[in-house]
């Protein structure tokens, strides 16, 4: 088993399954080799009961901040490093690729921001606040998001 941790997003599990399954094929192989190798049934499923992921377009990696800020959070670590969820920042698109969340009640508008131009970067969310961690905006570089906040000051 592999835990999930906070700190991972799709990426970093990626790497660590990509290692558990290199050494699962391993034992697998010596075990057939060797004979000492056990099956173990599946179950029953129906090969008919079996559905592919659904494909992700743009239009599904916007962040919708009428959801819960926690699920918000899982979606962004879902969605990096690529391709990527996004929200909008006055015209221009904005790519978060970590974050952390805060429950908090405030009376702003899911989707708006507020700044202190310098350490933070945040968006309303249903039950709270998530605070960009990581951002690329359309045309520049990815970074991180105080070195973000020193050189934009669209906002």
């Amino acid at each position: 088993m592999i835990p999930i941790l906070p700190a991972d997003n799709a990426g970093t599990l990626h790497d660590k399954l990509m290692v558990a399954g290199a050494t699962l094929l391993v034992t697998t192989v010596k075990g057939l080799a060797d004979g000492t190798l056990k099956e173990i049934p599946q179950g029953d499923i129906a090969v008919n009961e079996l559905k592919h992921a659904p494909k992700i377009f743009k239009e599904n990696l916007a962040i919708n901040w009428n959801k819960a800020v926690g699920d918000i959070d899982n979606f962004v670590r879902g969605m990096s490093p690529y391709p990527g969820a996004f929200t909008m920042l006055g015209d221009k698109t904005l790519k978060i690729y970590s974050s952390d969340y805060r429950l908090e009640s405030h009376n702003e508008t899911t989707g708006s921001h507020q700044t202190d131009h310098s350490t933070y970067l945040r968006f309303a969310a249903a039950d709270g606040w998530l605070y960009a961690e990581e951002v690329q905006l359309e045309g520049k570089k990815r970074m991180d998001v105080t070195d973000f906040l020193r050189g934009f000051r669209g906002i």
